[in-house]
């Protein structure tokens, strides 16, 4: 008995919900059934803040325009924010001309103003925020007395005026248009039959000028943008901007300006029939261009790289693409090992990504890639001494491996680059030091006491510091000479420093023991005492000797490792130096 009735009552409930569909609405209490009966304009992403499309107002045969009004609107609106409405006397309004423009959600969906110019002068702000969804439409209504107040409501969110505004000069208007902000999108709905509004506002009807008719003709003809017919090369000519080479990371980065050309039949025209236009460019042309791939590329550049460009169409059917600023990035590795006297060849691999079409590549020799006295910057310790264009060797009739792998075909071409390091600047900076730690090295010798310690330490300061600067631009796969010279030249100023330590100890603190005969013969070898510039020993010094060898042997010291280190010296500089 209880299962029953329950089982009656759900039957009753289904059968009262079925008869009362159940429309859902939004916090403005508007549902998209009721949008159903409007009329709507949409505003795309890539129409920017721009008022395009006017309507004229029915102020005549609008039934909503009370005794004390000059205009009386309503729409609805879905968008995220920034719902532009423009009220004009004209449907060609200049930029200073006087206006009022409604923002709805303005700053990122957080206020609401009017100004009475296109983007300036503000006279009436309001600060309640998230008041435009693109979940659920918000509804905008705008009356005009004729005592020249202005007043933007919102229905469903509050009885008093979102905006208000007296103007002591009244606009009399009769354009009204729609836009938005930045990439953002909007979609209007206007003369709706749900609310009494049913004859508000008329799209003006104009003629349309002779570059918006060949716009659509070409559009229409290109075809959805297919591939052309019988199209086997395109031309392309370049004119190179920067050239950047970073060793540490094997990236090339160059920037140029590309042009290429193509013919396409289908896009003929009679320049009598369009007010004798005899090319066309407009951002809003859709027609077939050519998916360049780089080949070589890295990073932003991998697989398809050119993406901004602006296009010509000529009436002859040529088509022009230029990009005027396009950055590329490819890799190359240096393998040189002669840092900083590198020589290096990096290129850039170009192809055309076609489905199952074999389009070659085919370079303007006209066109040369250095304009006369251009300069082309070079960010970097690179500078490039040749350019040249070449086709790439290869008879693969496919663009993709079975693995799905980009490769080279047949009518790809390799923009090459010849690379030379910026040796003098590398010379300059660190083959100077060397030479000054070898002169004060040599200067060292002819100094005596404390001040000959700290000349040495001066050199092996400036030797460290140089070995450490190099290892930021020398290459770490290997072992440059020039980084060999700075340790030949460390490995010597440390011998200078103990050989400071030995003639000090010599001639402050001589050992006590009286020195062998071995070493006394030696310290009075004549030509010994030649060779190394010390004057002979005549009676007087001879009995000096014998009482003081230890300073003697200090002063062999001395002179013999002056001749040795500058021996060293010129050895260096011949083989290392030198050849830098």
């Amino acid at each position: 008995m209880i299962v029953s009735a329950k089982w009656l009552i759900s039957s009753l409930l289904y059968l009262v919900l079925a008869q009362r569909p159940v429309i859902a609405k939004g916090r403005y209490n508007i549902s998209f059934a009721q949008l159903d009966t409007c009329d709507s304009i949409d505003i795309d992403a890539s129409s920017g803040y721009a008022y395009k499309d006017f309507f004229m107002v029915h102020t005549l045969d609008n039934n909503n325009v009370k005794s004390n009004e000059r205009l009386h609107l309503k729409f609805y609106v879905l968008t995220s924010m920034d719902a532009h409405i423009l009220l004009s006397v004209t449907n060609r309004p200049r930029p200073n001309d006087r206006v009022y423009e409604i923002v709805i959600g303005a700053g990122g969906n957080t206020f609401s103003t009017i100004r009475t110019s296109m983007g300036l002068r503000r006279v009436s702000t309001n600060q309640d925020p998230q008041l435009l969804s693109v979940y659920e439409p918000t509804p905008i209504e705008i009356v005009q007395t004729k005592d020249g107040d202005l007043y933007v409501y919102i229905p469903g969110f509050k009885k008093e005026p979102l905006l208000h505004f007296l103007d002591a000069s009244a606009l009399n208007i009769n354009y009204i248009s729609f836009s938005t902000f930045g990439s953002n999108s909007a979609r209007w709905f206007y003369d709706c039959a749900f609310d009494g509004y049913r004859n508000e506002m008329e799209q003006q009807q104009r003629q349309q000028s002779n570059e918006e008719r060949l716009l659509g003709e070409l559009i229409y003809q290109a075809q959805n943008s297919s591939l052309p017919g019988n199209l086997s090369e395109i031309q392309f000519n370049f004119q190179m901007r920067s050239l950047s080479y970073d060793q540490s990371s094997a990236l090339l980065r160059a920037r140029m300006q590309l042009m290429m050309h193509w013919q396409d039949a289908r896009l003929r025209w009679q320049p009598e029939s369009y007010g004798r236009l005899t090319s066309l460019k407009h951002p809003q042309l859709q027609i077939w261009t050519p998916q360049i791939v780089v080949l070589n590329g890295a990073l932003e550049s991998l697989g398809v790289a050119l993406k901004s460009f602006e296009l010509r169409v000529y009436s002859n059917g040529n088509v022009s693409l230029l990009a005027s600023n396009w950055e590329l990035t490819t890799w190359c590795v240096d393998t040189a090992r002669n840092w900083p006297n590198e020589r290096i060849n990096c290129d850039i691999q170009l192809g055309v990504d076609q489905n199952q079409a074999n389009i070659a590549l085919t370079y303007d020799n006209r066109q040369k890639p250095l304009a006369p006295n251009e300069h082309v910057n070079t960010p970097s310790g690179w500078t490039f001494v040749e350019i040249a264009v070449t086709h790439v060797e290869n008879a693969t009739t496919f663009r993709y491996t079975p693995k799905g792998l980009l490769q080279t075909m047949s009518g790809d071409v390799a923009i090459g680059f010849t690379l030379q390091r910026n040796s003098e600047f590398y010379r300059l900076v660190f083959v100077m030091p060397l030479f000054v730690t070898e002169i004060l090295l040599a200067l060292s010798f002819l100094l005596r006491g404390y001040r000959r310690g700290a000349l040495v330490l001066i050199v092996l300061l400036l030797t460290a510091w140089g070995l450490m600067y190099l290892t930021r631009h020398a290459s770490p796969h290997y072992v440059p000479p020039l980084m060999s010279v700075y340790q030949h030249i460390m490995r010597i100023s440390i011998y200078c420093y103990l050989l400071h330590v030995a003639i000090m100890w010599l001639e402050c603190y001589p050992p006590r023991a009286k020195a062998p005969a071995w070493l006394l013969a030696v310290i009075n070898s004549t030509p010994l005492r030649l060779i190394l510039g010390l004057r002979f020993s005549d009676a007087t010094a001879y009995c000096d000797i014998q009482e003081q060898p230890w300073r003697q042997l200090a002063k062999i010291l001395n002179n013999a490792s002056f001749i040795g280190v500058n021996i060293c010296f010129i050895v260096l500089n011949v083989r290392d130096l030198y050849s830098i």
